[in-house]
């Protein structure tokens, strides 16, 4: 996702004319195609935060975020800087966050990304933004159009997208165990899956027409050695992440705990078969839960 979103911007940044894009990654050689495009990485972070005043930051999880965050805070000079981050995460960490780097005179603005690597690639994705008004502004340029279809502009508190960005891979969860459910149901039936697309997209609307395909398609369950669109282990944290957040203010997200079951049992099914999972591989346990394999007949003949 993030190498996506960082090709896009370094293209138009070549299309504009403007300075190179400066990057930074764990991993360098996850960095190459970005310097083929122009980009110039840096070495340290603190390097490549001296020659920039944007700092878009792209990672999996809120503890990785935590790492990163302690070598941005050392760095002699951050003020007036404009952090972005695009990591979904839990609200709590993006509020500590915005407070350490308010007192070092820079800010935070929490930007979660809906979609996935494919999407970020096509610049298909949306951006849900909160933070200080001026910083958000002064990031725009490089969101719509550019690294995603369209920004929206939740609250001036960065955790706030954060939270929405939860709310939404639940909504997304809970679609997808409903959407696999009715997959589920019409196949004990015999009646054919075909059918049932239609009716998702004829009835009501491209989203739940999409996830269907990721699970009629076999993408919940990728071909051994390829990765999957969205990992699973990010579906596990996101929806422990609303669970909890739910759980705070004094309410339960009942389906939440029933796509949580799936996930985990998809997680040992991933385990054992040693292969990665989708987010959307829950289906896989819905079926066995009927009497079904893991795999249906797309996933059967693809790997045969």
């Amino acid at each position: 996702m993030g190498l996506a979103m960082a090709s896009n911007l370094q293209k138009h940044l070549n299309s504009q004319g403007h300075s190179p894009l400066r990057i930074w990654n764990r991993t360098t050689s996850k960095g190459e195609n970005i310097t083929t495009l122009g980009g110039i990485q840096c070495e340290t972070i603190a390097g490549l935060i001296s020659q920039c005043d944007i700092i878009f930051i792209s990672l999996n999880n809120d503890d990785t975020l935590r790492i990163v965050l302690e070598d941005i805070i050392h760095t002699a000079n951050l003020t007036n800087k404009i952090f972005v981050d695009t990591t979904t995460v839990h609200p709590d960490t993006s509020k500590g966050i915005s407070a350490k780097l308010k007192m070092k005179k820079a800010s935070l603005v929490s930007a979660p990304v809906f979609g996935s690597a494919p999407m970020a690639s096509e610049c298909k994705v949306l951006i849900v933004a909160a933070g200080e008004p001026d910083s958000i502004r002064n990031i725009s340029p490089y969101i719509k159009g550019v690294i995603a279809r369209d920004m929206l502009e939740v609250d001036e508190r960065p955790e706030k997208a954060s939270l929405l960005k939860i709310i939404g891979n639940f909504l997304v969860s809970g679609m997808t165990e409903i959407v696999g459910e009715a997959h589920v149901f019409a196949e004990k039936s015999e009646m054919d899956h075909g059918i049932v697309e239609k009716l998702l997209e004829a009835q009501f609307g491209p989203l739940p027409a999409m996830i269907s395909r990721r699970l009629t398609q076999g993408v919940y369950i990728p071909p051994k050695g390829v990765s999957p669109w969205s990992n699973l282990d990010l579906a596990l944290k996101d929806t422990g992440h609303a669970i909890d957040c739910a759980g705070a203010v004094g309410t339960r997200l009942r389906v939440g705990e029933v796509i949580q079951d799936h996930q985990q049992r998809a997680k040992a099914y991933s385990q054992e078969q040693k292969r990665q999972l989708d987010s959307a591989a829950l289906y896989g346990i819905i079926r066995c839960d009927a009497g079904l394999d893991f795999e249906n007949e797309f996933v059967k003949q693809r790997d045969a």
